[in-house]
Protein backbone atom coordinates (compact mmCIF):
# COMPACT_ATOMS: atom_id res chain seq x y z
CA UNK A 1 0.00 0.00 0.00
CA UNK A 2 1.01 3.19 -1.03
CA UNK A 3 1.10 6.62 1.36
CA UNK A 4 1.82 9.88 0.41
CA UNK A 5 3.07 11.96 3.10
CA UNK A 6 3.71 15.07 1.34
CA UNK A 7 6.93 16.56 -0.58
CA UNK A 8 10.29 15.24 0.15
CA UNK A 9 12.93 17.40 0.11
CA UNK A 10 16.87 15.96 0.25
CA UNK A 11 19.67 18.63 1.14
CA UNK A 12 23.17 18.35 0.08
CA UNK A 13 26.27 18.56 -2.00
CA UNK A 14 27.00 16.98 -5.41
CA UNK A 15 23.39 14.84 -5.77
CA UNK A 16 22.63 13.04 -8.79
CA UNK A 17 19.36 11.60 -9.46
CA UNK A 18 20.27 7.96 -10.76
CA UNK A 19 16.89 6.33 -11.24
CA UNK A 20 13.20 8.28 -10.89
CA UNK A 21 10.34 5.36 -11.37
CA UNK A 22 6.86 6.87 -11.92
CA UNK A 23 5.59 3.29 -12.07
CA UNK A 24 7.10 2.36 -8.79
CA UNK A 25 7.58 6.03 -7.17
CA UNK A 26 10.84 5.18 -6.56
CA UNK A 27 13.94 7.36 -6.68
CA UNK A 28 17.48 6.97 -5.92
CA UNK A 29 19.44 9.88 -5.04
CA UNK A 30 23.84 9.47 -4.84
CA UNK A 31 25.80 12.28 -2.90
CA UNK A 32 26.61 13.98 0.32
CA UNK A 33 22.58 14.50 1.43
CA UNK A 34 22.49 16.32 5.11
CA UNK A 35 19.30 16.12 5.81
CA UNK A 36 15.51 14.94 4.70
CA UNK A 37 12.00 15.56 5.64
CA UNK A 38 8.82 15.89 4.39
CA UNK A 39 6.24 18.85 4.28
CA UNK A 40 2.97 18.82 5.83
CA UNK A 41 1.54 21.08 3.23
CA UNK A 42 -1.21 19.46 0.88
CA UNK A 43 0.37 19.65 -2.74
CA UNK A 44 -2.67 18.30 -4.20
CA UNK A 45 -4.79 21.26 -4.51
CA UNK A 46 -2.14 23.32 -6.14
CA UNK A 47 -2.85 23.29 -9.72
CA UNK A 48 0.85 24.08 -10.91
CA UNK A 49 3.44 22.36 -9.05
CA UNK A 50 6.48 21.39 -10.06
CA UNK A 51 8.25 18.57 -12.47
CA UNK A 52 8.49 16.11 -9.47
CA UNK A 53 5.05 16.53 -8.09
CA UNK A 54 3.22 16.11 -11.53
CA UNK A 55 5.55 13.20 -12.37
CA UNK A 56 4.23 11.50 -8.83
CA UNK A 57 0.67 12.60 -9.59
Amino acid sequence: MKQNFGLLTVKGENLKINKLSIDTSEVIVEGDITSMGYSEKDFTKDKGGSLIHKLFK
